[in-house]
């Protein structure tokens, strides 16, 4: 005892400015306790942040204070846990997007602000994602689903009407990257309405449209307009059925007449007709009773009927094939069988630019079955409305492969108008045959 006791005596333990009891006096009331091995004095082991100078003098006590001193815990940036709480993800109360200040003419703050904008809904990398409801500063409103902060999926647009900035349901239906897409109704701002495909924000497909006038067309549309086969129901009750381009009757249709309750069935070009067969389908509605015969006039009858109409709808198919040949979709045109096949010919045989020239052009017709030589390449060009022109006495001319599949178009409508004339040819000699027997 005696001898911690002189040991101790001159190096007491410091914490801060208070000295703590000698470890001998400590060690004998633990001792007398008798509970030293059960619960051992705090004072027996020394502190980490409290360093031992028991047998240590001068520099080495400073050396060791150092080593056994502990750092402080790295407190984060404030930047950095605001950073974190504003990238948004999963589901958010409203937020709110304050408007733009209004600056005058003179580039002076007016003090009013335009409208803002506000969202609820589901976030996901700091993106609107999932469910939300949109409110735009234009007072329209989307409520639907969100995609990489775009709508995307299926969703509702309301547009405010009026002074008192009424919600007007717009569009229900399908979106992709903010625009309409798929399946869906829009309801315009005239009473009109269209259900059906949209593509990339415009009617593509097959949809119904109903007019503010009555009428209703039922068919096929294309970037947006009538283009393909479709059904007009006037609400007068006249009727056609047919094929549409560019919003217009062209090809073959057929005209129901609801006045006269006559029908005309034949060509049509630029929405016109131009040649058919114009019959009475039913009793005119306007000729209650028999009408009154005056005098008797010889019946007149064109002696080849069927030979006239038929050299006129060729006529008219012949003046608007290289219109048809350029406005038509290719869809038409083709079956996907056949567009697969055009296209593997296409690569093949294609220029390393990717066009294809005079003799590629002939060797892909060859593939189609008709070999051209090269004035009747030329004719077909023009044809089918591109201007080729000549470099060095050669044709100069390199077609996509959509300006191919419209030159293959004509060729091929070139064909069949051959084959008809042949057939007819052949009819109208086997006639004369029969009438030099007789």
């Amino acid at each position: 005892s005696s001898h911690f006791g002189s040991r101790w005596a001159a190096a007491p333990l410091v914490c801060g400015s208070a000295a703590r009891p000698s470890c001998a006096a400590a060690s004998a009331m633990a001792a007398v306790s008798g509970r030293q091995a059960a619960s051992p004095s705090p004072f027996d082991t020394l502190s980490s942040e409290e360093p031992e100078y028991a047998g240590a003098s001068g520099a080495g006590a400073v050396g060791a204070q150092t080593v056994g001193r502990t750092l402080k815990p790295k407190v984060e940036p404030l930047w950095r846990s605001h950073d974190a709480k504003a990238q948004k993800s999963g589901k958010r109360s409203t937020i709110y997007w304050v408007g733009k200040a209004i600056v005058g003419e003179d580039r002076a703050p007016t003090g009013t602000h335009a409208k803002g904008a506000s969202y609820q809904g589901e976030w996901h990398d700091n993106k609107k994602d999932g469910y939300g409801v949109q409110v735009f500063p234009s007072g329209e409103k989307y409520e639907g689903q969100w995609g990489s902060g775009r709508r995307n999926g299926q969703g509702t647009l309301w547009a405010p009407v009026g002074k008192a900035q009424k919600l007007r349901k717009v569009y229900v239906g399908g979106w992709m990257n903010d625009k309409r897409h798929g399946r869906g109704t829009c309801f315009f701002k005239n009473g009109e309405f269209f259900q059906g495909c949209w593509n990339q924000g415009k009617m593509h497909g097959e949809g119904t449209l109903r007019y503010a006038s009555g009428d209703l067309y039922v068919g096929e549309w294309h970037d947006g307009q009538r283009s393909g086969k479709g059904t007009l129901n006037r609400a007068n009750g006249d009727c056609y059925e047919g094929f549409w381009l560019n919003d217009k009757r062209e090809g073959s249709g057929s005209f129901f007449y609801a006045d006269s309750g006559k029908v005309f069935v034949g060509e049509w070009a630029d929405d016109l007709p131009k040649a058919g067969v114009y019959t009475q389908a039913v009793a005119n509605p306007e000729q209650a009773g028999g009408v009154q015969q005056t005098s008797e006039l010889p019946p007149v009858r064109l002696a080849e009927p069927t030979e006239v109409l038929v050299d006129a709808l060729a006529d008219v198919r012949h003046r608007r094939k290289a219109f048809r040949a350029a406005n038509m979709p290719v869809q038409r045109l083709f079956s996907d069988e056949e567009l697969e096949a055009l296209r593997g010919a296409f690569d093949q045989a294609r220029r390393p630019d990717g066009l294809a020239g005079p003799m590629e052009l002939q060797a892909l017709c060859s593939l189609v079955g008709t070999d051209l030589h090269i004035d009747r390449l030329r004719d077909v060009l023009v044809a089918a409305g591109f201007d080729p022109g000549e470099a060095h006495g050669e044709l100069d001319v390199a077609l996509s492969f959509e300006d191919f599949l419209r030159l293959v178009a004509v060729l091929l409508d070139d064909e069949d108008s051959l084959e008809v004339g042949a057939a007819a040819g052949i009819d109208e000699a086997s006639e004369d045959d029969e009438g030099s027997d007789l």
